[in-house]
């Protein structure tokens, strides 16, 4: 495969990282990247020419979300405890606080 050089500048957060990788590495770690934006870029054109549309994300938004989709701790509750009596959980299965 033919190589391609190139100089380029990083912000200190994001070359920090590279410091870190065994000598030589550093093309074949910045090529997986690449590798991988490119695939997203990809997947995201394919998926805009399928007509979805784009959302830039707003975090305010996907906490009022969640907040809304979150099932009651009664509700929660009430289900596990079916599920254990059914036998589908372990008797002393807890929920991820």
């Amino acid at each position: 495969m033919t190589t391609v050089r190139f100089t380029v500048s990083l912000p200190e957060d994001v070359a920090a990282p590279l410091k870190d990788l065994p000598p030589g590495q550093v093309s074949a770690y910045v090529a997986e990247a690449l590798r991988r934006r490119q695939a997203l870029e990809r997947t995201q054109e394919a998926l805009t020419r399928a007509g979805h549309r784009q959302f830039e994300p707003d975090p305010a938004d996907a906490a009022a979300l969640r907040e809304e989709l979150r099932v009651p701790v009664d509700v929660r509750d009430e289900t596990i405890a079916r599920l254990k009596a059914d036998g589908i959980l372990p008797a002393g299965w807890q929920p991820y606080q």
